[in-house]
């Protein structure tokens, strides 16, 4: 038989969707052996499929659980049984146990194939992974013989997963009944509607063949984006999917079985952990007291700037500034006092450095250290300048000071044009140097370095 909306047939996309889907799936047999395993279930409790096709289920069930399944199969095997799922453990192979749902399947079983339970392992969106076909085994209507389309049809109706099939345009052939909970529709709202008409504008150039052709590789790579619901609100899905031929129309034929699933819970928790990895980081850059940049900052700051520089040949100025006789100043009001000062004199030295590309970090008590990319030596005298003028005008009272009866600062500048053959180490030598100059002659001055 073959589906009139696909044109495929059932089978191809039942056991297409088990083989790819994330969620690890299987059935059991009443007869008390594994019916059918996806790979996804092998490699989640720990065992390979093939070492579990047909063989027993119960050494891999918990203890306590087995007798609760026997019911359901005898259940299932009378006809009787009820839709609610049962909550069960897994054994894997090391001994830690993993939780499942066993429900029966909702679709009649085939003549002469033994009552079964459909198993879907619990799995959180944070642990799935896309499971691709194993090597060698197609996905043809012979792969599992008669009555498996009953099976398979389980997978579509009772998966967490989103089943879909689309043509090559995106044209939705077959939505599985998952996608009421996931996306808000009814299937018959879906079908026949462009899937890509649904995603984040954003998210369209990550559709495998939207800005490339189709592979001709029959897996399809995952790949996560934002897709629309009924209500209008976003949620994101992580998508993989198979190409498979249309057996009625093998020259126009080619279609795609796609598993999607919901990761928003992780993307939300990924989207958590980097705001926290970017605040950690502002942080760990930011001087605690000041809320400038810190010492390990700038060196990092420092040496782009000067390979920055030495690539393009421009000139960079540093200027190192230090507060007037401030451990008198810390003697004469206390050290709260003297945190305040420095407060007040960071925020002076923004209000002189207005350019984006300018850095101020503190650079050890004090002391503090301006990077000035692509300014020359009388433009850095002038920012200088600005700084000693703007922390004079702060009028902050200064008893102990031997130059002012206010706080004022020293600062000396240096520039140069980096070369391989200087180290990065030269510019600061050299601002210190110019430092020391204008403590050394009155203080409460900008001077900037020259050679002796």
């Amino acid at each position: 038989m073959v589906d009139q909306w696909t044109g495929a047939e059932p089978t191809q996309l039942y056991f297409s969707a088990f083989r790819q889907s994330a969620n690890g799936m299987a059935f059991f047999s009443e007869e008390g052996l594994f019916l059918r395993v996806n790979p996804a279930f092998g490699r989640q409790i720990g065992y390979p499929e093939e070492a579990l096709n047909g063989m027993p289920w119960e050494p891999v069930v918990h203890p306590d659980d087995r007798k609760q399944i026997h019911r359901m199969l005898e259940d299932a095997a009378n006809g009787t049984f009820g839709s609610h799922p049962f909550e069960a453990r897994l054994i894997r192979c090391d001994g830690t146990l993993v939780p499942c749902s066993v429900t029966a399947p909702v679709v009649p079983r085939p003549e002469r194939w033994p009552a079964s339970l459909f198993v879907q392992i619990m799995k959180s969106d944070g642990e799935s992974r896309f499971a691709a076909p194993a090597p060698g085994r197609e996905t043809t209507r012979e792969t599992d013989g008669a009555g498996s389309d009953s099976l398979y049809r389980t997978l579509v109706e009772q998966s967490t997963d989103v089943v879909s099939m689309q043509d090559l345009s995106g044209r939705i052939l077959y939505i599985s009944p998952s996608c009421r909970v996931l996306l808000g529709y009814e299937p018959e709202e879906l079908i026949g509607t462009i899937a890509y008409d649904l995603f984040h504008p954003e998210d369209l150039t990550k559709i495998p063949g939207i800005t490339s052709p189709v592979e001709t590789a029959p897996e399809l790579p995952l790949f996560s984006y934002r897709i629309r619901r009924k209500s209008g609100s976003y949620v994101w899905f992580e998508t993989s999917g198979r190409l498979i031929e249309n057996e009625r129309d093998p020259e126009n034929g080619q279609t795609v079985i796609s598993i999607s699933r919901d990761i928003s819970s992780r993307k939300q928790t990924e989207q958590q952990l980097m705001k926290t990895n970017e605040l950690l980081q502002k942080i760990s850059s930011i001087d605690a007291l000041t809320g400038l940049a810190n010492r390990r900052f700038f060196d990092e700051r420092f040496a782009k700037e000067w390979r920055h520089a030495m690539r393009f040949t421009t000139p960079l100025s540093v200027i190192l500034l230090d507060i007037d006789y401030f451990k008198r100043y810390n003697d004469t009001y206390g050290h709260q006092d003297g945190d305040a000062c420095l407060q007040y004199v960071a925020e002076a030295m923004r209000r002189a450095a207005k350019r984006p590309g300018d850095m101020i970090a503190r650079y050890g008590g004090e002391e503090f250290v301006i990077v000035l990319p692509v300014t020359d030596s009388q433009g850095a005298l002038y920012v200088a300048e600005r700084m000693r003028s703007e922390v004079e005008g702060l009028r902050i009272p200064h008893r102990g000071s031997a130059v002012s009866s206010f706080v004022t600062a020293s600062l000396g500048v240096a520039t140069m044009i980096p070369a391989r053959n200087v180290s990065p180490r030269e510019l600061i030598i050299r601002a210190d140097k110019a430092l020391y100059r204008a403590k050394q002659e009155g203080r409460n001055q900008a001077i900037a370095y020259c050679d002796e």
